[in-house]
């Protein structure tokens, strides 16, 4: 979904136009031995790549936090390609750093090998911890192990009904992981998740623009796979008119979405004529069948019922009493 479907917010740099284009993701190989490199090992490389990073990204622990926590929030929020801080991930009041800092930047820098087995860890400490579980779904999303991910963000889910604080982002990486899975019923469950979300953004007004354009972007894109053409083709032209506002006409991800509409408008009149066709074809079933049976001389439907006497009368067309007396009579 290069052209921007993904409203994970700050856990999706691969997906997000608005963000910083995104390198190719590491391999698995490449992940499993950092894995085991273990954490002396992990800083060491973390710090090189700080250095190496385009963003100026200060190495892990290289430098003390600001003593302003909000002024720390925005900086964090600054560095993150789609706005960590909107999905949570935010430091804690307090000296010291916060872990979950360190998994933002990793997952900033593509290391999702390490993301993960990091989140893995501090969850085995806070199980409950709903804002661990979403990014946890967030780094196995970009892994693309989607039951896993799906997992992550149901226990995220249930863990915020309970605390009464639901969190739209992670109905909408729910919602997201559904939807690569596939299956009408996985669809239809996606497709729930995108409209309660879009309704969500909507009422936001001006605050929810960009939410809006994302979930009327992966709900056409959820359209699409469930084959519903012309609602798909509703839902990119919404998409493409707020993309269009935001980004301008020329923008890559408005040309994307511009080939998406017209590929949804001329599958959709495709299907409409598809369908004309098959109830054309089921009406003239019938009278191709009468026609064919008066060609070939069969028997009116009036002369097969009197043939079988439900009319009272028999073969010879004489009362079905006066055919029994005379063969009576004789």
């Amino acid at each position: 979904r290069a052209q921007g479907g993904s409203v994970l917010f700050a856990f999706h740099p691969r997906t997000q136009c608005t963000g910083p284009e995104a390198s190719a993701m590491e391999d698995g190989d490449k992940e499993a031995k950092e894995d085991a490199a273990g954490e002396a090992q992990g800083e060491a490389r973390d710090e090189e790549t700080a250095k190496a990073a385009p963003n100026g990204a200060a190495a892990a622990g290289a430098e003390a936090p600001p003593d302003d926590p909000q002024e720390a929030n925005e900086e964090t929020a600054k560095a993150a390609p789609n706005g960590a801080a909107a999905a949570g991930a935010k430091a804690p009041p307090g000296d010291g750093a916060d872990p979950l800092d360190h998994v933002v930047r990793l997952m900033q820098e593509q290391h999702f090998g390490r993301a993960a087995a990091m989140l893995q860890r501090m969850l085995k400490k806070t199980p409950d911890d709903s804002v661990l579980l979403h990014n946890l779904g967030v780094v196995l999303t970009e892994q693309s192990k989607w039951v896993e991910a799906e997992d992550a963000f149901m226990k995220a889910f249930e863990e915020q009904k309970k605390a009464g604080k639901l969190n739209y982002a992670t109905l909408y990486g729910l919602g997201t992981v559904l939807t690569e899975q596939g299956g009408s019923g996985k669809l239809l469950q996606a497709e729930a998740l995108f409209r309660d979300c879009l309704v969500k953004a909507i009422e936001q007004e001006e605050n929810g623009v960009v939410e809006t354009y994302r979930a009327f972007t992966s709900l056409a894109e959820n359209l699409g796979l469930q084959k519903r053409w012309k609602e798909a083709a509703e839902a990119y032209e919404q998409s493409l008119a707020l993309g269009t506002r935001m980004f301008g006409e020329g923008h890559d991800c408005n040309v994307a979405q511009s080939a998406l509409l017209e590929r949804a408008r001329r599958l959709a009149r495709l299907q409409k004529y598809m369908r004309i066709a098959l109830w054309a074809g089921t009406a003239a079933v019938p009278v191709i069948c009468v026609g064919m049976w008066k060609y070939v001389g069969g028997p009116s439907v009036g002369e097969m019922l009197q043939f079988t006497g439900f009319f009272g009368e028999s073969a010879a067309g004489q009362p079905a009493a006066e055919a029994a007396a005379s063969h009576g009579a004789e």
